[in-house]
């Protein structure tokens, strides 16, 4: 029996052995499993403040992190001097222990025993650095267990530097202060890289009782402190006794420093287009930023007097396609609600801002020459009948000074005569975004503000404009630095076109839209181009220079027109006043001769040369050119023998003729032109018996009929239909002008008819041929 007891007793005891082992075991497991896997695959994960920052790295905004920190991404190294004062003052043993510093263990036992209470907890600065990726918990001995084994783990798995890196991206500097990047900036108001001795001391006492000292509270106490840590530097030589004592005397902060806004409505474009958290190296140039930023306020302090509160501004390089400046709106405390609103960003009614990609285009075409006459009368176009601001007309001008003019008839009849589809495919090639919906919805107002631009994708075309000139290809805009550059695989318009349009833009002349001729001072050649929306709402202003280009809007954001908000009095001023402050271009563009041809180019018309032109000139043009149509306006006349009437063989011999080449405009263009040009000859009158044979061939007008009412029908759809008017003419080769209600609406030649849709009412259609002889008819639609 009693040895059945020892045996029983000697089974049990190894079984429990046995047992104990395996319970170790799965405890060193279990242990090492989670001492494996205690760390999170990242330390952090708080939201972090979106920092906008320039060129240089120089601050120019922020946003606060979503847990109302101020906590910003961690810099690629921790700054020398910050790293030597933090070591010293909260570990000297951090590149030598592995978590765990035995000797500052000892001395916190030792020192709590003597003080009788916890005075010092012996941590590491890696066992900070576990504290607060657990978010600070109560101090406990368990507490400090845990730590320690989290910062053996962390050693493992970090370098010293990545680990100091975590620590000053993540330690608390006081208030809502979070990481060393947020506390250089809130109490220095500069970044880490330029921080003095004394303030990199000042930072590095802060995470060792944030609650208790910071910048603003007990100063005294945080002073002794940083001065203590001074002195420990001297001592072991990392100061010399001169940048001791000149560190002794820098002040401490105050409080916090306020973050600099310079550019808020591009920290808010940029968080949107998903930047949120991020430090974003822009590509503005902080200097320039306010600059911008002061003109702009100083422009709305004259113009806030006429109720006009808002603008935008944006400068960029040519060579680079970087955006230096970006000002978004005013500072207008009378319309603080419309502030807010990025006025770069922001669709607006381009008004006359397009014309110069239509002149472009328009020669690239082979549609006209740069100064081929184009026509300035009154005109129609269907039920859209287009004015100039001036309300005056031409006959004709100069295409390039229809343009420098941003007179709207000849643009409006530019428009129709390129085509307006192809112009929508244009805008939409430029890169604007705005015109989504089809050519016909904008109709021919689509060159005088019918459509929407914003301020950034007018900035963006004419930049590309000037690169493609300047370079031979566009890039891509560029409003952060790490953005890839893109180059256009093919130019988007013609290298001459392009010069000849930047040729027409450098008057420094210009009348405004009231007609009234300004002067603007510049010691350097710009192309610019000047924009007014209808019912006065949006004035714009772009010039362009080898190196910069810059586009100004003035208005209210709340679409609210006031008198005098054009293009030429409210944003041209502010314009010149930028260029004045951006460095000078040297030289102007390069006119690219492999895309240009010597031509002889009529000396009255601007068209290409015809065999009856008197005087010609032989000019560079784009050689797209080429194929315009050549001078339509001299003509070979016959004129008596003295030279007095004009006449033709059924009233006079053909010996007894003069014939002479004519420059020759139809009667109602004449009627204008002669009165800006009083050096134009008027053809001589016809001698009276001819003239009474010529008007025996005149025309007769055949639908409709004197004081008749004419029926438009509809269409299946609904809409109004179109009737055809009909006329005929005894000489099928002679031109008839049609005018309806006085307004021009075309001409015809051998089959004169004209589809027309007149709105309901009276009416009145007048036809004058190319010898003057006119005909009219009343009638009324229904």
């Amino acid at each position: 029996m009693f040895r059945r007891l020892v045996f029983t007793y000697k089974s049990n005891k190894a079984a429990i052995k046995k047992t104990t082992c395996w319970l170790l075991i799965a405890a060193f497991v279990a242990f090492l499993s989670w001492y494996i896997f205690c760390l999170p695959d990242e330390l952090f994960k708080d939201s972090t403040s979106t920092v906008l920052l320039d060129s240089d790295g120089v601050m120019l905004g922020a946003k606060i992190a979503d847990d109302g920190q101020w906590r910003f991404n961690a810099g690629e190294k921790v700054p020398e001097k910050f790293e030597v004062c933090l070591l010293q003052f909260e570990d000297r043993e951090f590149n030598s222990h592995y978590g765990i510093s035995v000797r500052g263990v000892g001395r916190a036992i030792v020192q709590n025993f003597e003080k009788g209470k916890v005075v010092s907890g012996g941590s590491t600065l890696t066992m900070q650095l576990a504290r607060i990726m657990r978010k600070n918990p109560p101090r406990t001995f368990t507490e400090k267990i845990i730590e320690m084994f989290l910062a053996t783990r962390m050693e493992i798995r970090y370098s010293k530097k990545e680990i100091l890196g975590f620590y000053a991206a993540n330690a608390p500097f006081g208030n809502n202060v979070v990481g060393l990047e947020a506390a250089s900036w809130r109490y220095y108001g500069r970044g880490v890289q330029h921080l003095s001795w004394a303030e990199s001391a000042t930072l590095a006492v802060l995470p060792n009782a944030p609650g208790l000292i910071y910048p603003g509270k007990n100063h005294n106490l945080l002073l002794k402190k940083r001065n203590r840590l001074l002195k420990r530097l001297l001592d072991i030589e990392v100061l010399d006794s001169t940048t001791y004592r000149l560190s002794l005397s820098e002040p401490l902060p105050d409080k916090p420093v306020r973050i600099p806004q310079l550019a808020p409505h591009l920290l808010s474009k940029l968080i949107k287009e998903g930047y949120k958290g991020k430090t974003i190296h822009s590509t503005l140039d902080k200097n320039l930023q306010e600059k911008a930023i002061q003109l702009l306020q100083k422009h709305y302090g004259i113009l806030k007097d006429n109720k006009i509160y808002n603008g935008a501004v944006m400068i960029t390089s040519v060579s680079t396609g970087k955006v230096l400046a970006y000002v978004g709106n005013t500072k207008s405390p009378e319309a603080e609600y419309s502030c807010d609103v990025d006025c770069n960003d922001a669709p607006r009614s381009t008004g006359s801002i397009l014309k110069p990609f239509l002149y472009a285009k328009a020669m690239e075409d082979g549609l006209i020459t740069p100064a081929m006459l184009l026509m300035d009368v009154p005109s129609r176009f269907g039920t859209f009948s287009p004015k100039n601001f001036s309300s005056s007309f031409d006959g004709v001008i100069p295409a390039n000074k229809a343009l420098s003019r941003s007179l709207n008839i000849p643009m409006v009849r530019l428009l129709n005569d390129y085509g307006l589809s192809k112009f929508h495919i244009d805008l939409n090639n430029y890169g604007f975004t705005t015109f989504r919906k089809p050519a016909m919805y904008y109709g021919l107002s689509l060159i005088l503000g019918g459509g929407e631009a914003k301020l950034s994708e007018l900035n963006r075309a004419y930049t590309q404009m000037a690169q493609e000139l300047k370079f031979g290809k566009a890039q891509s805009i560029l409003l952060v630095q790490e953005e890839r550059k893109k180059i256009s695989s093919r130019p988007i318009t013609n290298r001459a076109c392009i010069y000849q349009t930047f040729e027409a833009m450098v008057d420094v002349n210009r009348p405004d839209e009231e007609g009234n001729w300004r002067a603007f001072s510049s010691s350097q050649k710009i192309a610019w181009k000047t924009g007014t929306s209808f019912g006065f709402r949006d004035a714009w202003a772009i010039g362009v220079t080898p190196d910069f280009v810059v586009s100004v809007w003035m208005g209210n954001a709340d679409g609210e027109g006031r008198p005098g908000l054009t293009g030429v009095k409210a944003a041209a001023p502010l314009l010149f006043d930028i260029f004045a402050q951006l460095p000078k271009s040297v030289g102007w563009f390069t006119q690219p001769a492999q895309q240009m041809s010597k031509v002889s180019v009529c000396h009255e018309s601007g068209h290409r040369a015809s065999s009856l032109c008197e005087t010609t000139d032989e000019v560079w043009m784009p050689t797209t050119c080429l194929s315009s149509v050549a001078c339509p306006y001299h003509q070979t006349i016959h004129l008596s023998k003295d030279g007095k009437s004009r006449v033709d063989s059924d009233c006079e011999s053909v010996y007894n003729m003069q014939h002479v080449n004519w420059f020759v405009l139809p009667p109602f263009i004449e009627k204008f032109y002669k009165f800006n040009h009083p050096n134009y000859k008027v053809l001589p009158d016809y001698k009276a018996e001819c003239l009474a044979k010529i008007s025996d061939r005149a025309f007769v007008i055949q639908y409709p009929k004197p004081n008749s009412t004419i029926y438009v029908p509809v269409e299946i759809d609904g809409k109004r239909g179109r009737t055809i008017f009909e006329a005929t003419h005894r000489n099928v080769n002679t031109k008839l002008f049609w005018h309806l209600d006085e307004d021009y609406i075309g001409e015809t030649k051998e089959i004169h008819q004209f589809s027309l849709n007149p709105s309901a009412g009276k009416h009145v259609l007048m036809l004058v041929d190319e010898n003057g002889i006119s005909s009219s008819v009343k009638f009324e639609v229904e």
